[in-house]
Formats: C-alpha cells, sequence, structure tokens
C-alpha cells in the first residue's frame, strides 16, 4: 500500500513539473535593477525605483509586525521580480524555483478593491511567500531530500489545501488594507446568491469545482473559513494548524486532524458550520430586501450556468450584451422581442478589463494582443464594431489602452493608458485612424477606468486615488475634473450619466445596487433594490428605461425597469453595511498599508539577466511520461532565460534505457538548444526486403549530440489562440555493438550527423467550462530527420481539426498522420508514431492513420466518496481508425473502432485524475500484436 501510495505521489508531482513557467520571458532590450531588503531581492525594470522600494517595505512591514502564520522576523528571503510588460494583472509564487512575480498594471474592473492594486497585489502574494515558508519544516524535509525544491512545492500543495491557501491571503489584503476582496460586496455575492437559492453543497463540492452547478472559487470559500477560525480561535490559531500538519504522520489529511485539534472540527465539520453562519446572516438580510419590480429580457434556454453582462440599448428595440457560461465562450448576442441572436465571437482578453460601450453606431471594446516572441509582453488593443456595415474593425496595435468610450457624435474614441511606468492617463483617439488627438494631463497620476461620455466635452469616470474610488467629470479639452461623487473605500462601477443624472453600481448596503447621483440637487437616490447584485446601468434613449444586469445563482440576467424618481428612495453613504464577517478582524489587527510610506534606503544596483544566477538546480524527481519512465534533475534560473535537464529514462516501445542532458538558453530571440544522449537502443527491423512480414530485434548502444535553434511565433490575434514554432538542429551519432547476423546490411558501427527540422502549428478556439475540446481548431506538426551520406531518414507529418459537434458540448475531430521511415536500415530514429487504436506498434517504411473521433460528455454526476473521490464527469469518445502500413510489396491494412469511457474525479482532494478504459475492435488480421482492451491515465496531477 506504502508503495502505491509513493508512486501516486511521484507521478502528481511530474504534473507540477510539466506546468513550469515559460522560457525567454521579457526582451533583452529590458534593462533590469535589484534591491537587497531583509525580506529579500526586488529585481525590476529601470525606472521602476519607486515600486520596489514600495513592494519591499511592504513585504518588510508583513514580515515584522504580523506573526498570525511565521513567527516575527522569520520569514525566509525571497527574490520578488516586477513585470511591467504584461496587461494582465497576476502574481504568483513558487518555492520551485523559490521567487515571486507581480505583473504591475492595475485592473480596470477594480476586482481588488478600491485601493492600491499594487500594495494588495504585494500583501497577497507574499502571504503565499509566508506560507510555503511554514511549509519548509517536518514532513517537508524528506521530500526536499527526495525531490529538492519540488518536494518542497509539492508537500505544500498536499499538505495546505488550496481554500486555506487563497483565502490566508485575501484575508491579509482584507486587514492590511482599506480594500481587500473581503470587504467586497461583488465578492462576497456568488455564496450568498448560492446559499439563498438553495445551493448547500458538501465540502467535497464547495471546496473545489464542479461541471454540473457553478461553485465560488476557493478564495471566496477560505475567506470565510480562515476569518471565522481566526475571529473563534484567535490571530495565531493558523500558525499552530500548520506548524502541527507539518509534524504530523501520515500522508492523509494532516491538515484536517490538525484543525481538528485546534479548532474541534475538521475541515469538513468546519466548512459546514461556516456555511451554517453565513446562512444564518444572509437569511435575515435578505428578508429586508424590497425587490424592485424589473422585467426580464432573455432567459437562457439552457439550465447551465449562464452570464449575460454590459447590455446596452441598439436602436430603439434591441439590446446587445457578451454571453458567457458553461456552455458559453464570450459571445455577443442581439436580444430582441425575447429571443437571442449570435452577434459574433469577440478577441480573447481578461475580465480584470472587460467592458464594453455602445454609442450610436459603434461599440468599443477591448481585447488581447501579443507580443511573438516574449511571453511576458502583451499589449491592450481596441476593437470597434459598427452596427450599420456589420463590420469590426481593429483601432490600435501595439498599446495599452483600456476602457474604450466612443464619443456621441462617433468621431473620438477615449480610453485610458497605463504606460510601463505605472503613470495612467486619459486618452483622445481618432475614431477612423486611431491616431492620438489629445493625452489629457494627469499631474496627481489618478488612476481612470470605465469611461464613458457624458456629452461633447466631458467623460465620467471612476476615478481612484489613495482616499479609494469616486466618480469624476473631466474635461476633454484641458483634463480638468469636477468631483461628482466623493472618493471612499465602497465598491463602485459603471457611471453612466444623463439629463443631470449620474447612474452607477455601489456597494453601500452589502449588496451592489443602481443608485443615481443628482448633479444640480447634490443628492443621492437608491434606484433599484435587488436581493444580490445590480450592475452595468444604461438609461434607454429616452430616458424612460433603466437597462442593467442582475446577479443570480445561475449568473447575470439583463433586466429592464422604468424610471420613476418618485419611486426611487434618498440615500444617505453613511448607511451601513451589512458585511460584517471581517470586521472583528479589523479591529484586532486592522492596518492600511495604502496610506503608508514605504520609501526606504536601498542600494540599486545593476542586474544581469543574461548571466546572473544561470544555473540553480532546484528539483529532481521520477517522472512518468509515456513512452518513457525514469527520472530526472532541473535546473531554471528565477529570470526563466536558462533551463536544463539531466535524466536516465526507460522506453517501452523500445524496452532500452537512456541518459541525457538537455539545455534551453531562451534569452535572445531564438531558443538555443543543446542535447546530449547516450545508452541502449532496440528497434524491430525488418529481415530482409524479401521477407516482409518478418522482423527481428536489434540492440545496439547510442551515443547522441545535437545543438540547434527554435523560433516560437506568438500570432494570437483575435478570437483563436494561434502558435507557430520552427525549429532547426544540427546532430552526431555514434552507434555501436550492433548485432546484425540476421540482418541484409551487415554493419557494426556507425557515426554519422545528421539534420532535423521541425514545425508546429496550433490555432485553437478558447473552451467553456463543459467543452470537451475547442469547437473549432486545426493543429499540425511536421519533423523530418536525416543522416548526412548515410541511409537513416524519417518523415513524420501530423494534423488535426476540431469541428463542433450536435450540442455545445460535443466534439468531432480528425486526426491525420504520416510516417515514412526506412526499416532495413540498421539505424532508426526515435518511434513516437501513434498507432490506429487496439494494434501494437510494429516497423513500416510507410504508415498512413485516419482517427475519427466523437467526444461527448453524458453526465455530472457529483457524486462523493467522502475524504476520498468526487465524480465530476463521465466523457465518451467514439472513434473509427483507417490505417495502412507499407513494406513493400507487403501491406497491412489496420482499421478498428470503439469506445473511451473517460471519468474525471479529483482523487483524495488532491489530485486532478481522468482514467480511461478503452474497447478497440480490430477489423483485420495483424503481424503484431494486438491489445482490444486498454486502461489509461490521461490525467493525473496535483489539484489543490
Amino acid at each position: 500500500m506504502k508503495k502505491h501510495a509513493l508512486v501516486i505521489l511521484l507521478i502528481g508531482v511530474a504534473g507540477i513539473l510539466r506546468g513550469q513557467n515559460d522560457l525567454g520571458l521579457y526582451p533583452p532590450s529590458v534593462k533590469w535593477k535589484q534591491i537587497s531588503a531583509p525580506s529579500g531581492k526586488v529585481i525590476y525594470p529601470e525606472g521602476l525605483d519607486s515600486l520596489a522600494f514600495r513592494a519591499a517595505g511592504i513585504m518588510n512591514y508583513e514580515r515584522v509586525h504580523d506573526s498570525s502564520l511565521v513567527r516575527t522576523g522569520e520569514t525566509k528571503r525571497v527574490s520578488v521580480i516586477l513585470q511591467n510588460l504584461s496587461t494582465l494583472p497576476a502574481g504568483f509564487s513558487t518555492p520551485a524555483p523559490w521567487r515571486s512575480e507581480y505583473s504591475i498594471t492595475p485592473p480596470q474592473n477594480l476586482f481588488l478593491g478600491p485601493t492600491n492594486y499594487f500594495d494588495v497585489l504585494t500583501i497577497h502574494e507574499y502571504r503565499h511567500t509566508q506560507q510555503f515558508h511554514m511549509a519548509n519544516q517536518g514532513l517537508t524535509l524528506p521530500y526536499k531530500i527526495l525531490m529538492g525544491q519540488t518536494g518542497w512545492l509539492f508537500n505544500s500543495l498536499i499538505v495546505q489545501p488550496l481554500w486555506f491557501r487563497e483565502g490566508d491571503a485575501v484575508t491579509m489584503e482584507t486587514i492590511f488594507t482599506n480594500g481587500g476582496r473581503g470587504k467586497l460586496p461583488s465578492f462576497n455575492m456568488e455564496y450568498r446568491a448560492l446559499r439563498l437559492d438553495g445551493g448547500h453543497f458538501d465540502y467535497e463540492k464547495g471546496s473545489w469545482t464542479s461541471f454540473k452547478d457553478f461553485v465560488p472559487n476557493p478564495y471566496r470559500t477560505g475567506f470565510y473559513m480562515v476569518s471565522k477560525a481566526r475571529r473563534d480561535f484567535g490571530d495565531s490559531v493558523w500558525k499552530k494548524v500548520v506548524y502541527d500538519a507539518y509534524h504530523r504522520k501520515g500522508f492523509i489529511y494532516p491538515f484536517s486532524r490538525s484543525m481538528e485539534q485546534f479548532t474541534g472540527k475538521g475541515t469538513r465539520l468546519f466548512y459546514e458550520s461556516t456555511m451554517r453562519e453565513l446562512d444564518s446572516v444572509w437569511t435575515s438580510s435578505d428578508a429586508a430586501v424590497h425587490e424592485t419590480p424589473s422585467q426580464l429580457l432573455i432567459d437562457p434556454e439552457t439550465k447551465a450556468y449562464t452570464s449575460y453582462r454590459y447590455p446596452h440599448y441598439v436602436g430603439d428595440s434591441a439590446v446587445v450584451t457578451l454571453k458567457s457560461g458553461f456552455n458559453d465562450i464570450n459571445t455577443y448576442y442581439i436580444i430582441q422581442h425575447g429571443k437571442e441572436k449570435k452577434l459574433f465571437v469577440p478577441g480573447i482578453y481578461t475580465d480584470d478589463h472587460a467592458t464594453t460601450i455602445v454609442e450610436g453606431n459603434l461599440m468599443t471594446w477591448a481585447e488581447s494582443g501579443f507580443d511573438e516572441r516574449w511571453t511576458d509582453r502583451d499589449y491592450s488593443v481596441i476593437k470597434v464594431y459598427d452596427f450599420t456595415t456589420g463590420k469590426t474593425r481593429k483601432l490600435t496595435c501595439g498599446s495599452r489602452y483600456f476602457s474604450p468610450a466612443p464619443s456621441p457624435n462617433g468621431k473620438i474614441i477615449a480610453v485610458t493608458e497605463t504606460d510601463l511606468q505605472n503613470h495612467f492617463s486619459i486618452v483622445l483617439l481618432d475614431s477612423k485612424s486611431g491616431a492620438v488627438i489629445r493625452q489629457l494631463p494627469n499631474h496627481e497620476n489618478i488612476f481612470f477606468t470605465q469611461l464613458r461620455w457624458s456629452g461633447d466635452a466631458q467623460l465620467v469616470a471612476v476615478a481612484l486615488n489613495r482616499h479609494g474610488t469616486g466618480i469624476v467629470n473631466v474635461n476633454v479639452e484641458d483634463g480638468s475634473m469636477k468631483q461628482l461623487l466623493d472618493y471612499s473605500t465602497t465598491e463602485i462601477s459603471r457611471p453612466f450619466a444623463m439629463d443631470g443624472l449620474v447612474f452607477f453600481s455601489g456597494g453601500y448596503t452589502g449588496i451592489n445596487n443602481i443608485y443615481a447621483i443628482d448633479i444640480s440637487e447634490n443628492k443621492m437616490y437608491k434606484v433599484t433594490d435587488v436581493r444580490f447584485g445590480a450592475f452595468d446601468p444604461v438609461i434607454s434613449h429616452d430616458g424612460q428605461r433603466l437597462l442593467f444586469s442582475e446577479y443570480t445563482a445561475d449568473g447575470y440576467r439583463v433586466k429592464e425597469m422604468e424610471l420613476n424618481k418618485n419611486e426611487w428612495t434618498q440615500f444617505s453613504i453613511d448607511t451601513e453595511s451589512d458585511l460584517k464577517f471581517h470586521e472583528p478582524l479589523i479591529k484586532q489587527e486592522g492596518v492600511n498599508l495604502a496610506g503608508k510610506n514605504f520609501e526606504g534606503s536601498y542600494v540599486v544596483k545593476e542586474y544581469n539577466a543574461f548571466t546572473s544566477g544561470l544555473f540553480n538546480i532546484y528539483g529532481w524527481l521520477p517522472l512518468p511520461n509515456i513512452p518513457e519512465y525514469g527520472a530526472e534533475f532541473y535546473t531554471q534560473n528565477i529570470m526563466s532565460t536558462l533551463r536544463g535537464t539531466v535524466g536516465v529514462l526507460f522506453n517501452t516501445n523500445e524496452s532500452r534505457f537512456h541518459s541525457y542532458v538537455k539545455l534551453t538558453y531562451a534569452a535572445l530571440y531564438p531558443f538555443i538548444d543543446l542535447g546530449f544522449d547516450f545508452g541502449q537502443r532496440n528497434n524491430l527491423n525488418l529481415i530482409s526486403d524479401s521477407t516482409p512480414g518478418t522482423f527481428s530485434k536489434v540492440p545496439w548502444v547510442q551515443n547522441s549530440f545535437s545543438g540547434g535553434m527554435r523560433f516560437p511565433f506568438r500570432l494570437t490575434q483575435g478570437r483563436y489562440f494561434t502558435n507557430i514554432e520552427t525549429a532547426v538542429y544540427g546532430e552526431y551519432y555514434n552507434t555501436a555493438q550492433l548485432d546484425t547476423s540476421d540482418l541484409s546490411t551487415q554493419t557494426s558501427e556507425l557515426d554519422f550527423p545528421a539534420v532535423k527540422a521541425m514545425l508546429d502549428f496550433s490555432r485553437l478556439l478558447p473552451i467553456a467550462r463543459r467543452h470537451v475540446k475547442p469547437r473549432w481548431g486545426q493543429t499540425f506538426t511536421a519533423e523530418y530527420e536525416s543522416a548526412i551520406n548515410e541511409e537513416p531518414e524519417r518523415l513524420f507529418v501530423s494534423a488535426q481539426l476540431f469541428f463542433p459537434g450536435i450540442m455545445k458540448t460535443h466534439s468531432f475531430n480528425v486526426r491525420l498522420s504520416y510516417k515514412n521511415e526506412a526499416i532495413t536500415n540498421t539505424f532508426r530514429f526515435n518511434d513516437d508514431f501513434i498507432m490506429p487504436r487496439g494494434y501494437k506498434s510494429a516497423p513500416f517504411e510507410n504508415i498512413y492513420l485516419a482517427s475519427f473521433n466523437y467526444e461527448f460528455p453524458f453526465w455530472y454526476p457529483d457524486l462523493s466518496i467522502p475524504s476520498t473521490a468526487f465524480f465530476q464527469r463521465l466523457r465518451m469518445n467514439l472513434f473509427f481508425d483507417l490505417s495502412e502500413g507499407v513494406t513493400a510489396p507487403f501491406h497491412q491494412r489496420m482499421s478498428s473502432a470503439g469506445a473511451e469511457l473517460m471519468i474525471d474525479f479529483r482523487l483524495l482532494r488532491l489530485f486532478q485524475v481522468t482514467p480511461a478504459f478503452r474497447y478497440s475492435y480490430t477489423f483485420n488480421d495483424y503481424i503484431g500484436e494486438k491489445q482490444p482492451f486498454q486502461f489509461l491515465i490521461l490525467r493525473f496531477e496535483v489539484a489543490n
């Protein structure tokens, strides 16, 4: 049993290594600086000194003044990399290799709250650093001996549940700032709606995810559980739990058993207790809601979770909205007379920036643009759709523009811009050419977002400064501002100005509702009263109707109501919020780090990304990777410019061992790859041309060296993920000890140089939650390898085409493959051709394969074996394979049909597993072996 558990663990760790970071993140033109602080090293692009000092100051504050998880001043020093080339808000921390990375571009949708994004990001990610620090003890030490820093990471993930890691970090950002997600009505809204609507899921489902029902993410689950424990048992309770968990004996659920010791309940019972407390609070609040009458404009045909966001009037009777959900990727639809009609699929973008504005005949939004080579350099480009022509235009390229808003006359599009030094501004663009008309001054560096015109020369916008968020009117001629709504720490969004009124969504009561400011009266009114949340207000052209998105347990819905000011309630911003779950923690420990200065006196030094710390061996582990199994050692520097692997593997296709060294240097435009491989080879070879179908095993020793370049091209633009990679290598082979006694070619030793060329292409549509494969897409792979002045030569070509199935969640796909390689030679290149299902590998000079697959989900059981497995989805793939192998004059037909049953489930609350049971009916006699029944593991990775 212990041996089986060890195998499971090692397979899980292999999944971590498959997900390691990309290489070649930054162009060589970036000049890097570094400072050293007590909390660690901060590495950053030139010009970001103030942010680097602030990051160091915040981390130092957490390290010294907070002892809720780690004893004061003991957190292991860490290297932090600040990234300014990406427009995507993000951050991560990892011990393998030990570092953190922060992407500094703020989100337009302010999902971290009305406070400085960089401060919240630093607080959140440094808490992850402290969590990993706490994992570096006790039972982790044997893992580190066995697997290095990878073992440290692995044991961190299997002991600390994801809900704890993210919930603890959200709790810290909530305590240490005036913002933080725990204070936001929109953050609490999803669980409020779920629980009040009867979604009382058990711990197995509520702590993870589901294909059947929408489950709020672990950030939310964790925030409630972590906060409750700190409220009820003191701020050091998690320090005790985590320390105890890493010093307990046994692999199964040490965290839950430690929770039981210090809180009286394990994870399952504590989750249920937390949910019951929330039910009580929310049920009481729900009774006070007096729902405003409104009309539902469209009811989804499916029961699957579906959302409609950013609705706008188009003409007098139609509404355009962005639809998404479990069955749908982001798609614009027109709603008219209770029916919806698909308009088009926009390009790829993050929800953190998403917005849509319609003015007149123009609709504007932003999409991601990607650098062709450098992974961490991307853009935010502006797109325009004209309802009169039905055409879409890309207005800008290589830009960092957000929140586009067309002017009433359609001649100008206002955008916000964030430059590489995190300077913020409003920019006016020509709507036809995209040329800059004017950049408005912003001397205080206020962060503007969610723009909309409120006349020919005025913009209304959400503005963020150190006091919080407010609503301002901006003069587009000189950039002067007029305050419409004072700055506060209340969540607000999407202002819409019309006829002296400014409508917006605000979370004053703990539920987001639509409010209106009467500018002339200087009064605020509450326009809607909904149970869970109202967003995205838009007023009809005649000023008589309000359009908005209302959140429900099944997703956002488009609602419309008549406007009657006499029915509005005058509102005071001093009204008390019902969000009090976090308040005891704020009273005990709360401090607003966003209001503190962290200047410091650090020495700034140069940092050379080309050469600094190139060799950094951080992990080693066994690696099962069909058809090869073995062990590998890994090196990667923290700037991801050099990666290396040393391995010993066993190839099951050839029944042989081999060892290798691989290095990839990615600081320059082409990836430079070097490799050395030595060991045994063992192939089935044709005995002679005159006896087709008769083969012999041929063993030999092979040493090889390769060097070459890869050219990756990330061509994603619009709605398809598109990538091309070309590579060319020079190789040298030394082969010896060939047993050729029964072969027509008598060669005992062969030395030869070779060349290898490769081409990979993929163009894939994103998938929705329930999609089993992309609904549209193409992949293509070609490899050619040839010895110089010798016989060995190999050509392999494969393509796969994806098409929609009968239902939205179904997939029909076709894979076409071809391989050519002479097999009467005494040397053959590596065998990686995928055979038709039901037939084991056999050598052919030419082999053709056409595989037809129809894959579909047929059950979302959401059934659990408590503490053991949570079954999420069952899928079926019906297939037909048609193949022919040729070794002249011999022809071998290989056709098969069958089915594959796949089960997606979570094992031991730690691993996401997809086993597959395959039955293949073969139609032809075969010279080799058949395998009608197969058991496969398609996915086995850490999921916690």
